[in-house]
């Protein structure tokens, strides 16, 4: 674990995330997760591929903007470098991503 703290930034439609997704960070994300998808209306394509720590509140966030997202009509799509800390995670606990 590194001591990186959490980015976001936000270009075309995708939210590219880095740093630790931590107790302090988790809500942070949560509500970028939100804020750029129009809670959850527009699509949104999520870049974790720079993440560093990714706990399970860090994927419980993530489950659920996917379903808040299905719910309302839209899609959250998470991507995952190949061997990022993300992609072990969410292969880990079946949450749909790309590489």
């Amino acid at each position: 674990m590194t001591d990186d703290v959490y980015t976001a930034t936000i270009a075309d439609g995708v939210l590219v995330v880095s740093g630790e997704i931590d107790e302090t960070a988790g809500p942070v994300f949560r509500q970028d997760l939100a804020t750029y998808s129009a809670d959850f209306t527009r699509d949104l394509t999520v870049d974790l591929s720079e993440i560093e720590f990714f706990p399970s509140s860090a994927v419980a966030i993530a489950a659920i903007a996917l379903e808040n997202a299905k719910v309302r009509g839209s899609q959250v799509e998470l991507v995952a470098r190949e061997g990022s800390v993300a992609q072990r995670v969410l292969h880990i606990c079946e949450l749909p991503y790309r590489s």
